[in-house]
């Protein structure tokens, strides 16, 4: 049931969405489980969910699931047939495609592509996947300012650039198209808080620039599943976790088998253990204490968390029917901190 929950704006645009919406990038992904341990029926099943509880914003991407994310999320939608608010994006380079599309004339053609699979006339948030080549990043910023002019497209992101990036690709659309970006998609979760030192937030914060945070369960990790006794995180969990550090420039390429903190499980049980006690007090569990950490950080921040199927959907809505305390948020704050330093 439908309850009275927290909904931001992205950025400068009109567009309100839940403080914590749905992150499609497994759906379709055989890799991730797809038709064995999970179905169409079971993604069906968490997508009413996430409405009949007013998570009403999905994100996805063509290059999920080699555009099989879309083909879902259109599928679901016409089936259903309540309004959502979509966000999806330009893939430049994907590795299982042969022909990637490094060109900036491919954007409108690709959005195109992605309307179709959502049966929908304009997107509300289309963004750029990852930084192009320095050299062309001014001609997919005029490519992208044109997805708005043409109405193909209500405002614009970008996802994984940094804060100069960012800062440079909003003041060009600004001065070049009169066009302002909305939002940034990056990873942040409380186990990745790096929006917080690298200067992320506060550019955003700057330019009323929204946060979309990616990853906000660290890949299951802030769940518990993987805690000491637990199961282990699977190959891939492994594998992206360990890229992350990389790429946040928390270690060096040279230091990939570098263990990241998200996969030491007896370090983080000090984390867990006072997650533990909040989730008591609030009648929720330590993935709605996650997600709740998150979107108390800043009222920037919208996250969007994955679902698999019903029970998770409902699991993450129940997120926003609470609010960690000041003393709350600051604990666990420092509670992380002291395990990464120490």
């Amino acid at each position: 049931m439908e309850c009275n929950i927290e909904r931001r704006r992205i950025g400068s645009s009109n567009i309100e969405v839940p403080a914590i919406g749905v992150g499609t990038r497994v759906w379709g992904t055989e890799q991730w489980g797809w038709g064995k341990e999970y179905t169409n029926d079971d993604l069906f099943a968490a997508y009413k969910t996430s409405l009949d509880a007013g998570l009403n914003y999905f994100d996805t991407s063509e290059s999920y699931g080699k555009s099989m994310s879309e083909e879902l999320l259109g599928e679901f939608h016409r089936r259903d047939g309540r309004p959502i608010v979509v966000s999806t994006k330009f893939t430049p380079f994907k590795l299982y495609d042969p022909e990637p599309n490094f060109s900036p004339k491919a954007v409108m053609p690709v959005l195109e592509d992605s309307l179709k699979r959502l049966g929908i006339n304009a997107v509300d948030l289309y963004q750029i996947h990852y930084a192009p080549e320095r050299y062309k990043l001014n001609s997919y910023l005029d490519a992208l300012a044109e997805t708005v002019k043409s109405g193909k497209a209500k405002a614009i992101g970008v996802s994984n650039f940094n804060a100069d990036l960012l800062r440079y690709s909003y003041n060009y659309l600004v001065r070049r198209h009169n066009v302002e970006l909305a939002s940034n998609q990056v990873g942040y979760s409380l186990l990745n808080r790096m929006p917080e030192t690298n200067g992320m937030l506060k550019v955003c914060e700057e330019l009323n620039v929204s946060l979309i945070a990616i990853l906000p369960l660290t890949e299951g990790v802030l769940t518990g599943k993987y805690r000491t006794g637990n199961q282990k995180p699977p190959k891939m969990v492994s594998m992206i976790l360990r890229v992350i550090q990389i790429l946040e420039k928390q270690v060096s390429p040279l230091k990939y088998f570098t263990t990241p903190l998200s996969l030491q499980p007896e370090k983080l049980e000090p984390l867990f253990v006072v997650m533990d006690e909040i989730a008591k007090v609030h009648n929720a569990d330590i993935s709605q204490v996650a997600l709740n950490w998150l979107i108390t950080s800043h009222p920037l921040v919208i996250s969007i968390p994955g679902v698999k199927n019903s029970k998770q959907a409902a699991n993450n809505a129940a997120a926003l029917s609470w609010r960690l305390s000041a003393e709350e948020f600051e604990l666990l704050s420092k509670t992380e901190a002291g395990i990464r330093q120490g």
